[in-house]
């Protein structure tokens, strides 16, 4: 063997090695050969498809590498017992799904009955951006194997709102009797992979991905890479709405079912990757969450107390509990009884964060801003002027503003918010000298832990118990969700 020599056939030139027995190889240096060698990286190794998936990364005229960084538009995880109606939409027919600890059920009444089904969305959109991709990412598993006459959808899709809520658009993962495949859907025409090399094991959680760009679709399983579509010739991207809901619809169509079988979504999470949108985490929870209202697991509907068509009954605060009557929302709407001037800090307004469990996802409160506005009622101010001081109460742990701080136990912390004040003679329906307050927190936003509580607080400075006197007020913070 160690006769053996490599040499050019035309130069007869010898190949070389060093002193480690390896090969010298020299790369071109200069001319167009100087390109010859390109980096690429492995995005998948082909275990399914059966071949290499390679990328090149980009680089920009100033020979910085182009790279993505993801945008989360969008995440739920699905341990709670009743559905999120701010987030998410569900219609029905017969077959029903269920929301429990162990996530969203599909089929959650077990039936087979043909031409039934049912449909869960979000009303929130992702949109299409340019050379970027949407993300869809979500983890489930399956009740059973397979099944005649039943399909199972989820990804990116536009449900129709009439049984059995087949898609109408969008790109998405499907099962039904011939197994697991990828769809896209451009105006209800749909375009399928071959069913995938994939058989899923009962009960099994899986991650599945629907990578959408508008040159292809990508279907994802367990990091695998399962299959891709390309767009369709005619096309400008895979499907033809410029944005789309995440969404899950089961299905039995065309008789009745072979067996019972059932979807459980366990979680999701929709991400942009390309464009770097700057993004604080409370605009994050508030694009995921919703802004001004309730959070899954939780109380539905807006947070702030402001009943329909309805006006305050007034209330005289207490500096130890919330008084009946008076806002226990994150804002909202309430009516103060005129009192004489004390040293007594009264609860105006009050809210608890919902606390972490099991069921329901822990976040921090982030309070950017106040705002209140009041307006005399009831009686004209009389004898003597009428003065409120403002105050933000918040972190402490029980509603009470005497709760003091321990090894178990947190004390409110305060903010001072400003003063409204109405000149002896101020008339029904006059807005305090200064006019509203508004406070605006900056770049120190105030933080609310889950269970801790935030209160609008005020004391009269100056002021007389006037026989009717009322002070009407809205307060409204601008928060998000960590």
């Amino acid at each position: 063997m160690a006769g053996l020599r490599i040499e050019g056939n035309t130069s007869g030139n010898v190949a070389e090695v060093n002193a480690s027995n390896e090969l010298a190889v020299a790369l071109p240096t200069s001319g167009q050969r100087l390109a010859s060698v390109a980096f690429f990286s492995e995005n998948d190794a082909g275990a399914a498809t059966g071949e290499r998936y390679f990328a090149s990364p980009e680089t920009d005229d100033d020979y910085r590498l182009r790279i993505a960084a993801e945008a989360l538009f969008d995440t739920e995880t699905f341990n709670y017992t009743s559905q999120n109606t701010g987030k998410h939409i569900y219609r029905n027919t017969t077959m029903t799904m269920g929301w429990t600890a162990a996530g969203m059920q599909t089929n959650a009444s077990g039936i087979t009955t043909t031409t039934t089904g049912a449909s869960f969305a979000t009303y929130a959109e992702f949109p299409i951006f340019g050379a970027s991709h949407i993300y869809a990412e979500f983890e489930g598993s399956f009740s059973a194997a397979t099944t005649i006459n039943t399909t199972i959808d989820a990804g990116l899709f536009r449900p129709n709102t009439s049984n059995p809520y087949a898609p109408a658009d969008g790109a998405f993962f499907r099962l039904n009797s011939s197994g697991l495949f990828g769809v896209i859907s451009s105006n209800g025409t749909e375009t399928t992979t071959a069913a995938f090399d994939f058989t899923h094991t009962i009960n099994r959680k899986y991650q599945f991905i629907v990578a959408v760009h508008p040159r292809e679709v990508e279907f994802w399983v367990d990091g695998v890479l399962y299959g891709s579509i390309d767009t369709p010739i005619g096309q400008g991207q895979p499907m033809m709405s410029a944005s789309l809901p995440f969404a899950v619809r089961h299905g039995i169509v065309g008789g009745a079912a072979g067996a019972v079988i059932a979807f459980t979504l366990n979680n999701y999470a929709i991400t942009l990757g390309g464009p770097n949108i700057a993004q604080t985490a409370s605009i994050v929870g508030n694009r995921s969450h919703g802004s001004y209202q309730g959070l899954s697991g939780g109380t539905m509907g807006s947070l702030a107390t402001y009943p329909n068509s309805t006006n305050p009954t007034a209330a005289a605060p207490s500096n130890t509990v919330l008084t009946a009557n008076l806002p226990g929302g994150l804002g909202g709407q309430g009516a103060v009884t005129a009192a004489a001037a004390a040293a007594t800090d009264g609860i105006w307004g009050s809210y608890q964060v919902p606390a972490g469990t099991v069921n329901v996802q822990g976040r921090r409160l982030v309070l950017r801003g106040i705002r209140i506005d009041a307006v005399n009622m009831g009686a004209a101010v009389a004898t003597t002027a009428t003065t409120i001081q403002f105050s933000l109460a918040f972190g402490h742990t029980a509603v009470s503003l005497a709760t003091t701080e321990a090894a178990t136990t947190k004390a409110p912390r305060r903010v001072p918010l400003g003063i409204m004040t109405w000149a002896v003679g101020a008339a029904i329906g006059q807005a305090p000298q200064g006019g509203p307050i508004w406070v605006d927190f900056g770049d120190a936003p105030v933080f609310v832990n889950p269970g801790e509580f935030v209160a609008l607080v005020g004391k009269f400075l100056v002021g007389t118990a006037t026989a009717s006197q009322v002070i009407n007020f809205v307060w409204q913070p601008v928060y998000g969700w960590e």
